[in-house]
């Protein structure tokens, strides 16, 4: 594990040369304009079959997406409880929803670092050391990524055998299936020792159980709008696709909360015919939005069950 310390640090001090404040301040600029003008010519050239497509959704799917999203809010509340206990300090359900809930909502805001500080300065607040603070957030981060990206390779492993030109036969996939959960769990394991905390087979079991769970809550938020406009793509599909998509969002840090790097990653994964990906896409926005109001949703329910006072150790 020394070694594999040391190579990540390595990794992460050439990633900060590279990816200075500046450097990352201006590629969040230019990509901002350059899915702005995406979005507005895109609505101009398509404004009567948008306006068409939006007029399908009732008021019960956009209420069932935004349900379903804080659902999955929720599991990560119940996910960052795990990592905090991992290093060393144990929050009850209603703390850990807040502190999530708070510093989620500024992923929104320029600068890319807010939602990390934000939850930092939270666990400070709430007694943790700076050090313990630090490193549950990256390891949260961490498992996200990874978990994202497994439960997508596993929901879409016959669709990206056949994409690459492999056989797709039972057996062929339950291997690759197989293959790639028990990576996961390497991967997951080799996360949490680097926090130097002893990790434990329950808590592995824990992260990847409730990875799978916001999954499917997060996929059925995008499986709700598609079915509303009939763009025949099953549930299985959707949790695979947007569970790709929601993983490279996390990794794109020149887009804030992810934005245009989620939806062309779930778009791309989803697949689809010329005529299928106008509906997906749009889709995919009713997501987006419903996404902000979910996050507003959670704040103001986390804002309700706000704590009084600090845990206890």
């Amino acid at each position: 594990m020394t070694s594999l310390r040391r190579l990540l640090e390595q990794g992460r001090t050439i990633a900060s040369k590279i990816l200075s404040p500046r450097v990352r301040n201006a590629l969040k600029v230019i990509w901002m304009a350059l899915v702005t003008v995406f979005v507005v010519r895109y609505m101009m050239r398509n404004w009567d079959s948008i306006v068409e497509t939006v007029n399908s959704f009732s008021f019960l799917v956009l209420v069932g997406t935004v349900g379903v999203t804080i659902a999955g809010k929720i599991v990560i509340s119940v996910h960052s409880q795990l990592i905090t206990k991992v290093n060393g300090r144990t929050f009850t359900f209603r703390e850990s929803f807040w502190m999530y809930s708070a510093s989620d909502l500024v992923k929104y805001i320029p600068g890319g670092l807010w939602n990390a500080l934000a939850r930092v300065r939270l666990y400070t607040n709430m007694g943790m050391s700076a050090t313990a603070s630090t490193k549950s957030f990256a390891l949260e981060k961490y498992w996200m990524v990874v978990g994202a990206l497994a439960t997508g390779a596993l929901a879409l492993t016959p669709q990206g055998l056949r994409g690459l030109g492999f056989a797709d036969g039972t057996a062929v996939v339950l291997g690759v299936r197989i293959a790639v959960f028990l990576l996961w769990v390497f991967l997951t394991w080799a996360g949490g020792r680097l926090t130097g905390q002893p990790i434990v087979p329950l808590a592995i079991i824990r992260s990847v159980s409730e990875q799978i769970v916001m999954a499917m809550f997060f996929g059925l938020g995008v499986w709700i709008p598609l079915e509303a406009v009939n763009a025949e793509v099953s549930p299985l599909i959707a949790i695979g696709a947007f569970s790709i998509g929601r993983g490279l969002g996390y990794l794109a840090v020149f887009a804030p909360a992810g934005i245009g790097v989620r939806e062309v990653a779930t778009l791309w994964a989803i697949g689809g015919t010329s005529t299928t990906s106008q509906v997906i896409g749009i889709a995919l926005a009713v997501n987006r939005v419903m996404t902000f109001v979910a996050d507003l949703g959670s704040f103001g329910l986390s804002f309700i069950m706000k704590p009084r006072r600090s845990s206890t150790p």
